[in-house]
């Protein structure tokens, strides 16, 4: 065999060192968990900052969603575009350092200013990693094998949320029972200040993992579809691509959306509602909630790829629409289970069964918008799928709830302030994921 026969065939890379394959997905999965952690960690805490603070759910409901969605949205579009350039490893880097830097300066906050400033820093370091981390997954995971990674990373997600009531419920406790914490520098921190300060030093050495990921590949070629695209697709090409199967995208994106919403409120206000409702602790909440957390959402995150995955396999190329509207509908009835009931048991059972569920509905709500995306403009696509998802889900959800709880509830009406919001949510986003599945048309990139 003659040593040009050794060659890479036209338009493929040689193969280089790094992480790749699972390997990737438990780190990236790694990184979402901290970065819902971090992220999240505020929801334990509303209690003790809305009485050293003095602030009134409204002003926690903007602290927990638009001071966060804000920023994170609106720069999405522009690292959408670094990440379809190749540099998803320089994103992931400059995003830990930047959201672990915010964690520390949140738990320094001595006023709403101050700790808004901070979340709003903290949105735009944790922008990059879902269109990085949706890049990386896309291009060094096999097609079969998209729907169980996709939900490696939206259970990181869920089981972030759960660690950050389970363990900083845990270590609230104990910094209580020790009248806080003192660092050189900085002196005696209250419990609440001193979680924060500690939640922000795992994320170092996860910023060093990132330098191993194996460099990004050029575009694959071959495909019908990416040989009409350009070399470097600009963000106007992934708008002219969204418009011409604005059939499907729009709804799906509806869809998706109320789903982030509903999870992200729930994340956001239920550590509350179980300590007004039930006489819970802030720690007692985190530790119990986030048990449950533990136990329901790997379930609904493994079931929610492995039938995704199944069922295309099956020849259901519309399965993420379908899965998406069946989790949208049950969620319904779980929140009016959760939030209205006046037993502990039952209502707890409601809200085990509502993460569940909830993380059932979240692998197509990833998975869908990369069937139908080509990869080369995944980065840019996945950025606007995530600025517009988070602007409302994270940005409109968690203030809604605040604000009609302030208004027209009160404080002992958070369960109904929730349904109240749910109810409609869940029905729109159904009634949406069914209108985009009538549409559907995969891009035939749907991985690798």
């Amino acid at each position: 065999m003659s040593p040009a026969s050794h060659d890479p065939p036209p338009g493929t890379m040689p193969a280089r060192a790094g992480l790749e394959g699972w390997a990737l997905v438990a780190l990236l999965a790694s990184i979402q968990f901290m970065a819902f952690s971090d992220r999240f960690l505020l929801t334990l805490l509303a209690t003790p900052l809305k009485q050293a603070l003095g602030l009134s759910d409204t002003q926690l409901g903007l602290l927990q969603g638009s001071a966060f969605a804000l920023p994170y949205a609106f720069a999405l579009p522009l690292l959408g575009v670094v990440a379809d350039s190749g540099r998803q490893r320089g994103l992931l880097v400059a995003g830990l350092a930047l959201w672990g830097g915010a964690t520390f300066a949140s738990g320094l906050a001595a006023g709403f200013g101050t700790l808004l400033a901070a979340r709003c820093a903290l949105g735009l370091g944790q922008a990059g990693f879902g269109p990085a981390a949706l890049s990386l997954m896309s291009l060094h995971l096999r097609r079969d094998r998209l729907g169980r990674g996709l939900s490696a990373l939206t259970a990181a997600s869920t089981l972030g949320r759960s660690f950050a009531l389970v363990a900083g419920g845990a270590v609230l406790a104990w910094l209580v029972a020790r009248g806080g914490l003192a660092f050189p520098g900085l002196g005696t921190l209250a419990p609440w200040q001193a979680l924060l300060v500690l939640a922000a030093l795992p994320n170092l050495p996860l910023a060093l993992l990132v330098l191993r990921i194996r460099p990004t590949p050029g575009h694959p070629a071959g495909s019908r579809t990416a040989s009409r695209m350009p070399r470097r697709p600009s963000l106007r090409t992934a708008l002219a691509w969204i418009g011409r199967r604005r059939r499907a995208y729009l709804p799906y994106t509806v869809a998706a959306t109320a789903g982030v919403l509903m999870s992200q409120t729930l994340t956001a206000w239920a550590p509350t509602f179980y300590v007004r409702a039930f006489g819970f602790s802030p720690a007692e909440s985190g530790l119990r909630l986030g048990l449950l957390v533990l136990i329901a959402a790997p379930i609904g995150h493994a079931a929610g790829g492995f039938t995704l995955d199944r069922l295309r396999r099956a020849g259901w190329t519309d399965a993420s629409p379908l899965i998406l509207a069946l989790g949208l509908i049950l969620a319904v009835p779980l929140t009016a289970l959760a939030s209205l009931s006046t037993d502990l048991f039952l209502s707890l059972a409601g809200f085990a069964g509502l993460v569940a569920i909830l993380g059932f509905a979240a692998p197509p709500g990833l998975a869908g918008i990369q069937i139908l995306t080509p990869k080369p403009l995944r980065g840019r696509v996945n950025a606007l799928f995530f600025a517009t998802v988070s602007l409302t889900g994270f940005g409109l959800g968690p203030p809604l709830v605040g604000l009609l709880s302030d208004r027209l509830f009160g404080e002992a009406g958070l369960g109904l302030a929730l349904l109240a919001v749910y109810a409609p949510v869940g029905a729109v986003g159904a009634l949406a994921a069914l209108l985009a599945r009538r549409a559907w048309r995969p891009s035939g990139q749907g991985g690798r």
